[in-house]
């Protein structure tokens, strides 16, 4: 296996415990055979664990079957977790990428966790946050490193096309799984991976290099962007938050990205482009003497909600998670 960054080479020796997240099919198929590739040309075979998820639909027992039989093929440890889904206004995939998560968060301490994201997963991510409404750090896309409680999580495959992945597995034989309701064009991802990435493609055969571009390119301008935020976050804040006059000095455009990076930093829901005017109106444009406090939570409850209120002229952020 061939690492773009030596800094995969690096996480990946340096981890207490390997975990691939392996559903059977064919992007977790290959980061799951390069991977172990990898570790075997290295003795450290015995680190790595290829991670299932039972969702309980129909198909799952047999892709669990499926992955397990793979893995004792190749001598990998597997494991399954069973996820029972409740769905409570999310939607079923919210609900289950975060049950996902918080198995990730338990793994033990210094767990690497490997993904199989590639460049055809990019594409789709910038175009459906671009259609839904995005900043820079949006068009950013998938990032290669992230943490996740005490862990990190890799994609280091990010740069390889879906059609690459194909003719590996093609080539030397490797069985992988399909999901059916992939095949659904009703949900808006498949939609844009069925219909509308294929004519893009056909038009501009460079889109994979170029949108990997973009995002390596806005990667590092919001990492800027950011880095005089955090300056400016370090001036006004106190003890308990941020003050209130030091961000009426702001402008009403950087006022809003203060509050959103600092939220941002404390690892809690950030406001949406409604939500922050609420804040702006309540916080700034009313009287002195108001007390305002504004909720607010993600859908997907991906992160904890928020409490924002006014306490001795100090904006104060309190967490909730309901």
């Amino acid at each position: 296996m061939t690492f773009v960054y030596e800094e995969d080479k690096s996480l990946i020796l340096n981890a207490s415990r390997i975990y691939v997240s392996y559903s059977g099919g064919a992007d977790s198929t290959y980061a799951l055979v390069k991977i172990r590739e990898y570790l075997d040309s290295v003795k450290l075979t015995s680190k790595l664990t290829a991670l299932h998820f039972n969702h309980g639909n129909k198909q799952s027992d047999a892709f669990e079957s499926h992955c397990n039989d793979f893995c004792n093929e190749l001598n990998i440890n597997f494991e399954s977790q069973n996820i029972k889904i409740e769905v409570s206004g999310e939607g079923f995939e919210a609900a289950a990428r975060l049950k996902r998560m918080n198995i990730l968060k338990s793994l033990p301490e210094n767990s690497l966790i490997i993904q199989g994201h590639h460049s055809d997963d990019q594409i789709e991510t910038v175009l459906f946050r671009i259609i839904r409404g995005t900043g820079l750090k949006g068009i950013s896309g998938i990032p290669r490193v992230a943490k996740v409680g005490e862990n990190k999580i890799l994609r280091p495959f990010l740069k390889e096309t879906k059609e690459n992945i194909l003719e590996f597995l093609s080539k030397n034989k490797i069985n992988f799984v399909e999901d059916h309701t992939n095949n659904d064009i009703s949900y808006s991802r498949n939609f844009l991976r069925k219909e509308v990435i294929p004519r893009i493609k056909d038009k501009w055969h460079s889109i994979n290099e170029n949108v990997s571009k973009l995002t390596e390119i806005t990667k590092d301008q919001n990492s800027l962007y950011e880095h005089y935020l955090k300056d400016k976050i370090d001036d006004l804040k106190d003890d308990a938050g941020l003050t209130i006059e030091g961000l009426k000095k702001l402008d009403t455009f950087e006022r809003s990205e203060v509050i959103r990076l600092w939220l941002d930093m404390e690892l809690v829901t950030t406001p949406n482009h409604s939500q922050m005017k609420e804040i702006e109106k309540s916080f700034f444009q009313s009287r002195q003497d108001a007390n305002p406090v504004i909720k607010f939570e993600r859908s997907d409850r991906q992160r904890v909600g928020v409490i924002l209120k006014k306490i001795n002229k100090t904006l104060v952020m309190e967490k909730f998670d309901e």
